[in-house]
């Protein structure tokens, strides 16, 4: 829902507060399925039952390593083109968005590294780099979320008392059952039952809550091998309407995420200093 940038400018606020306070699924591949229509194939997606369906999709996904993202992203900022890749042991993940042109990024391309507890953004907030970093070390991440976005997406949809079988489609190769539903934030809050992890559902209830989202509408693509083929979650908060849809990839792939080149990335003490020269 959010793009890159804003995870930017919040980044920057927790780099500056940190820093001024200071100075005073490895496995098989999954998912390998063909694209074209298999009538056993299609019968049984068509008949497949949304919970069930979703709760097991959602487990299989959790122990996922490694996959790629590409999708798209609207909201009140704009409109966006979307990739990413995720590790999720040790963590790693590397993050574009192609939107809308600004001050800060002439060519509306927005890029976000992070490996561990060390994230690295483009941008010139230092005249000559090319990107700037700091550390989230030492931060609490009790309440950080369990499972990555589309597990929490598809665990968040089984428990939606609507969520519906709606067809079959092809997503990027695979024929894929199409579930649908709306999760209603109040009802996901007092959810007790199993589909969901408990610290899954109250980060996901949080976040809503904090952008003004009242309820969402999920569809989740599962393919016949019971893997996650692609989401999207459209809805409306406090800022608009917003709509994002994510196609998954490459699992078990070796994503090979590096940090940028030292000599192009800014340190935390020159993007401080040089923070604290724009403030005086």
């Amino acid at each position: 829902m959010k793009a890159i940038r804003k995870s930017v400018v919040a980044a920057t606020g927790i780099a500056l507060a940190l820093s001024l306070a200071a100075c005073g699924g490895g496995d098989e591949a999954a998912g390998s399925g063909g694209g074209k229509s298999d009538g056993g194939a299609d019968k049984a997606l068509k008949a497949a039952d949304p919970a069930a369906t979703l709760k097991t999709a959602a487990a299989k996904g959790a122990q996922q390593n490694t996959y790629r993202t590409q999708g798209t992203s609207k909201d009140q900022d704009g409109e966006y083109v979307t990739e990413g890749a995720f590790q999720v042991k040790p963590h790693a993940s590397e993050k574009k968005d192609v939107g809308p042109k600004t001050a800060e990024l002439p060519d509306g391309i927005s890029r976000m590294i992070t490996l561990n507890d060390k994230m690295y953004f483009n941008g010139e907030k230092v005249p000559g780099k090319k990107w700037w970093t700091f550390s989230i070390e030492g931060a609490d991440k009790s309440k950080d979320p369990s499972t990555e976005l589309f597990v929490r997406l598809t665990s968040a949809l089984a428990t939606s008392k609507d969520a519906k079988n709606t067809g079959v489609e092809t997503v990027g190769g695979r024929r894929a059952a199409r579930f649908q539903g709306t999760v209603v934030v109040s009802e996901l809050a007092a959810y007790k039952g199993d589909a969901m992890q408990e610290k899954d559902r109250d980060f996901t209830v949080k976040q809503w809550k904090q952008e003004g989202v009242e309820k969402a509408v999920l569809t989740v693509w599962v393919d016949k091998d019971g893997v996650v083929a692609k989401t999207e979650e459209s809805g409306k908060g406090s800022k608009g309407e917003y709509r994002r849809t994510d196609e998954y990839r490459d699992w078990g792939a070796d994503l090979g995420i590096k940090p940028p080149p030292a000599a192009e990335t800014a340190t935390e003490k020159e993007v401080l200093e040089a923070e604290m020269k724009k403030q005086k």
